[in-house]
């Protein structure tokens, strides 16, 4: 049986530092990298692979660079002119600071020549041999500092038919440049503007939010910026300050955690990496932007979360959006985002979040850890680059299987490339979700593990104290074997109903380990069945009129529970049906759900039909303060 990630990977012979898919073919991969200036041997090069095969890697064409010149930093696939595919790539020209002008931005062109058939044993579609060649190179840096270099290369999200809004940063330099640039038929770069900092500008990324608009996010260690961008306005505004890490102005310099990259998740949300002071470790946020008439530092941290212990630091992030928009004028659906986080130890984690809304109201789920690849490269991970997803119109029955690929490289010239599987989830119109198809990642996770391996120790439990009663049975012993309070102090209480009592318990926490590791066990990894309407059948047993409560548990808010309604328990004025529920609620409850494992896709009011909601604390005021 096929594993279900496959890795490919090879030595190209030189130290790589940058990598990038083709955003109109995700089997094409641009790598680039080299042995910098001097007669080291170390040749520099911009390589194109194939990763049709998910276990091998194929050289589809390359191009040598001078050299006399440096080695590729860092570059960026653009979308094809005629059928010219383009490279956009930092590549000096004068490493040693002699000459006029550092010609440090390049734009090559692939073009393909002969076609190479598969085998009926090789997987993937036939591939072609490519040539690459320099189309223009330029400078569009102003300072004269011998030492910069064009640190980062990025370019906005594809759409057909419209320009790319492309930014580049210098790096080492007393003071930083961004400069942004649109991509078009003209052969040099049609520059737009330039910003500059006091600060070296960590990581920069562009949203394209309409046809001529576009939004831009950088930062340096401690700061956050967004520009709105548009072809036909020319705004010499300042980039607005929007996030401030607290204490970072300090004299004395305190721990504070530093920015490492940034990424737009939504025209109203950005993913900021973090690195906590030292090797403390990493965080993940997530940054909702400030609405309008709001105030300009109104960003507000929505979600963190506290990565692996085992990841000490972070070189680098890479950000895959499932769903995305169609057309730039389309707004973000419902969708899942998929992070790769590269460790300093050569580590890659990868994690998911999901994007939801409800009418006017966006909500991103919580960060959750989806796998931890191990020594992925001899050395540490320099790049990260996911390949671009576009999920079909329909899915039938002869739609073929769905993927995502990751690359890597490394200053040890390794190139790694694995592939995710993609599986479709159900589709509600009712709760707002558009016709596209939508795919998520299904693997196991580490909490999927703990589950099984918590459901085989159960039962050997449950096991021994059958055996165990029984024995004593047999032996006629008015000794018990155990002690109702002893049990209830060693075990939870959901355990402990279920070894003492025959039947399950009248009000039931339905996120107890033994039963959601049976769900677990029962259940594929791919599987997008939800817990729901088995809850709800249990509850109500014979009686289908009975009324079922959903509220949320006092000891732990990141569960719920579910009981047949109450009115003395209860209360009756604290409990809503579905169609009572605002829409700020209904979104609330329907993340609480999904957070707690309950429902892996949206709630169709008809399977809602005799269940009540209780109060939720915390999650509706937050709402109603705008927090989430």
């Amino acid at each position: 049986m096929a594993p279900l990630i496959r890795k490919a990977e090879d030595v190209l012979g030189s130290p790589l530092y940058a990598c990038h898919f083709d955003p109109e073919d995700s089997t094409r991969l641009v790598v680039g990298g080299g042995g910098g200036s001097g007669m080291n041997g170390v040749v520099n090069r911009i390589t194109l692979l194939s990763t049709a095969d998910p276990t091998k890697l194929e050289q589809l064409g390359e191009i040598e660079l001078p050299k006399t010149e440096d080695n590729p930093t860092s570059l960026a696939v653009g979308q094809k002119r005629g059928k010219t595919t383009m490279i956009y790539a930092g590549v000096n020209s004068n490493p040693s600071g002699k000459g006029k002008e550092n010609a440090h931005f390049r734009i090559l062109g692939v073009e393909t020549a002969g076609t190479k058939k598969r085998t009926g044993t090789e997987m993937g579609a036939a591939t072609s041999s490519a040539k690459i060649t320099e189309v223009s190179r330029t400078s569009l840096f102003t300072g004269e500092d011998k030492d910069i270099y064009q640190r980062t290369t990025r370019l906005s999200n594809p759409f057909p038919g419209l320009p790319q809004l492309g930014a580049v940063t210098n790096g080492l330099d007393e003071g930083t440049e961004l400069v942004l640039f649109y991509t078009g038929a003209e052969a040099s770069p049609i520059s737009r503007k330039t910003f500059t900092s006091d600060k070296e500008i960590e990581d920069v990324d562009i949203l394209q939010v309409g046809k001529e608009s576009y939004m831009v996010a950088y930062c340096n260690r401690h700061d956050v910026y967004i520009k709105g961008v548009s072809s036909k306005v020319d705004n010499n505004e300042a980039a607005s300050l929007i996030y401030e890490t607290p204490f970072a102005k300090d004299p004395e310099q305190p721990t504070v955690p530093k920015f490492r990259s940034l990424k737009w998740l939504t025209k109203n949300y950005l993913l900021m990496l973090t690195n906590i002071h030292s090797t403390g470790g990493v965080v993940l946020q997530v940054l909702r932007l400030p609405r309008e008439k709001e105030s300009e530092m109104g960003a507000k941290i929505v979600e963190s979360h506290r990565m692996s212990s085992n990841i000490k630091k972070a070189t680098g992030v890479a950000i895959a959006n499932l769903t995305p928009p169609t057309s730039a004028t389309f707004e973000q659906g419902y969708t899942q985002f998929i992070i790769a986080v590269a460790g300093q130890d050569a580590s890659i984690h990868i994690l998911k979040l999901d994007f939801s809304t409800y009418g006017d109201i966006s909500l991103v789920s919580r960060i959750k850890p989806v796998r931890r690849f191990k020594k992925v490269h001899p050395m540490a991970v320099t790049d990260l680059s996911f390949s671009h997803f576009t999920p079909p119109k329909k899915v039938l029955a002869g739609t073929p299987p769905q993927h995502l690929k990751l690359a890597s490289v490394s200053v040890q010239q390794t190139v790694v490339v694995h592939t995710f599987p993609l599986f479709p989830v159900p589709l509600s119109k009712g709760t707002g979700q558009s016709e596209t198809p939508r795919y998520v990642i299904a693997l196991p996770s580490r909490t999927a593990a703990w589950a099984g391996s918590t459901f085989v120790f159960a039962c050997i439990a449950v096991l021994l104290a059958v055996w165990a009663q029984g024995m004593l049975v047999i032996f006629e012993s008015d000794m018990r074997l155990f002690d109702t309070h002893k049990i209830e102090r060693l075990l939870p209480n959901s355990w402990a109903n279920i070894i003492m009592s025959p039947s399950l318990p009248t009000v039931r926490d339905v996120t107890i380990p033994l039963e959601a590791a049976q769900k677990a066990v029962a259940s594929s990894a791919s599987s997008a069945a939800s817990l729901l309407p088995d809850i709800l059948t249990d509850l109500k047993g014979k009686n289908e009129d009975a009324v079922v409560i959903i509220e949320e548990t006092k000891h732990n808010d990141d569960k719920v529970r579910f009981a047949v309604h109450d009115e003395e328990m209860h209360g009756e004025k604290s409990a809503k049906s579905w169609v009572e529920l605002s829409p700020e609620q209904k979104a609330a409850w329907s993340q609480r759900l999904s957070e707690a494992g309950h429902w892996v896709g949206d709630l169709p009011e008809t399977m809602l039909k005799g269940v009540v909601f209780g109060e939720l604390r915390g999650v509706i005021g937050q709402a109603v303060s705008g927090a989430i």
